[in-house]
Parts: structure tokens; C-alpha cells; sequence
């Protein structure tokens, strides 16, 4: 009995810590950041908008009017408010940021996401040319509307995703960029594991310091490594490569 009721202890041990660490990983313990709730109102150059139910966060540059749009999944089902910071810092220059959630969903719809994708680009008829983009797990949506539609799009932007066979891009003429942290936890054969399944024309950007939570304004993550530079200095760096790589797509 008393080694049932040691396992037990365990197990209800081991699903706390798990459940703690989601928790504050994805803001629902300790609430959303200051920086995150100032990037969520509107500023002098950027406006912000919640709609369809507050599962979509649209950002766009009031000084001009876009061209290039950002259509941009989240990590898994983590908290979308949380990419917040560097969706600003990519419309402050010029392009208009759609951050979609799917921190409602428990089981992942590929016809569902597909359409919400097509959702986006049917509200935005003035966008010219779209980009859609993703962090860490939640690049299968992107990669996989991109590999079916790629007519619709006109580049991939993947931050520390993890790529495999499902999502295969290595024949793709797309456009591909590619960012990571070096401190990413799964950074020792992170490359490497992905290359082969992305096109030769991929660019590659490194974010020395960084690691894989870095690009939203989460909690530390136990499974993550600790980075030597800022939130704001790692999704400083990552939004400067997705608006240097957006530069490069003509209209």
C-alpha cells in the first residue's frame, strides 16, 4: 500500500509540475506582460485590432497602406496575445500582421486552419502578395497551406520550427526563411534535422543568444534554455530578418 500510495504521490507530483509550467509558460497564471498589453493597444503608427471573436489580432501601419501581409501561427496552442511585441515592431515598417490563435483547439484541423487562412486573405483584398508564418509547432499550418496552395503566397517565414517528412518543402520554389535561436534547447542537430526538408533557396538567420520561446513574450518554459539576451532584443532581431526577407518579394 504504501508503495501505491509513493507512485501516486509521484504521478500527482510529475501532472503539477507539467500543468505549472503550461501555465506560466502561457500566460494563464501570471497574466499577460506589461510590454505585452502596451503592444496590444494602438500606437501613432501601428493600429491594432481583436476580431472574429478575438481570434485574430490584426496589426497595420497607418502611414501608408500595405501591400505585403503576415499571416502568423503561434507555438502549439500557447497564448497568441504574446506576439504582441514583434508583430508591432514588423508593421511599424509598413506591413500589415494578422496573428491567428488556435489556443482553443484541442486537436489540430488542417481543413479548419486552411480556411481561417483563406478567411484572412478574403478580408484583405488589398493585400498584393502574402506571407504565412509561423513558430515552432504551429509551422505545420503554414508549411502545409503553403505546399498545397503556393500560388496564394508568395514566401514561408518559420521561426525555430520543427521540420519532418509531413511538411516537406524541399521541391518548393517559394521563398523561405528560416530564424533560430542558438541556445534553442533542440538546437544540436536543429539544423541540420530541418535542412532537409526545406528548399535549397531557404535563408538561414541564426539569433545568437537566443533560444526557442523568445520570439513570443511567454515565461521560461522548463523544457527551454535560458537566453543571454533580451525578449525585446531576441524578437528585435527575428522581426528584422521576417521584414529584411519580405523586402525581398516584389509585389
Amino acid at each position: 500500500m504504501k508503495k501505491v500510495l509513493v507512485v501516486l504521490g509521484i504521478v500527482i507530483g510529475l501532472a503539477a509540475v507539467i500543468y505549472v509550467n503550461y501555465a506560466f509558460f502561457t500566460g494563464k497564471l501570471m497574466g499577460l506582460s506589461e510590454d505585452v498589453k502596451q503592444a496590444l493597444e494602438s500606437s501613432e503608427t501601428v493600429e491594432v485590432e481583436l476580431l472574429e471573436k478575438d481570434t485574430w489580432i490584426v496589426f497595420t501601419p497607418k502611414s501608408e497602406t500595405p501591400e505585403t501581409g503576415l499571416i502568423l501561427f503561434p507555438e502549439g496552442r500557447m497564448e497568441f496575445r504574446n506576439y504582441a511585441p514583434v508583430a508591432q515592431k514588423i508593421a511599424n515598417e509598413g506591413y500589415q500582421v494578422i496573428v491567428l490563435s488556435r489556443r482553443l483547439d484541442r486537436e489540430y484541423d488542417e481543413a479548419k486552419e486552411q480556411a481561417r487562412i483563406e478567411n484572412v486573405m478574403a478580408a484583405y483584398p488589398e493585400i498584393r502578395q502574402w506571407v504565412v508564418g509561423a513558430h515552432t509547432w504551429g509551422g505545420v499550418v503554414a508549411v502545409n497551406y503553403a505546399l498545397d496552395f503556393p500560388e496564394k503566397v508568395s514566401g514561408v517565414v518559420l521561426w525555430a520550427v520543427r521540420m519532418d517528412e509531413s511538411g516537406d518543402m524541399s521541391g518548393s520554389d517559394l521563398p523561405v526563411l528560416y530564424v533560430y535561436g542558438t541556445l534553442d534547447e533542440g538546437n544540436v542537430g536543429l539544423v541540420a534535422a530541418s535542412s532537409p526538408y526545406l528548399p535549397d533557396q531557404t535563408v538561414w538567420v541564426p539569433v545568437e543568444g537566443g533560444n526557442r520561446v523568445g520570439f513570443g513574450s511567454f515565461g521560461p518554459m522548463a523544457a527551454d534554455v535560458g537566453a543571454t539576451i533580451s525578449l525585446d532584443e531576441q524578437q528585435s532581431a527575428a522581426a528584422r530578418a521576417t521584414i529584411d526577407f519580405m523586402q525581398t518579394l516584389a509585389p
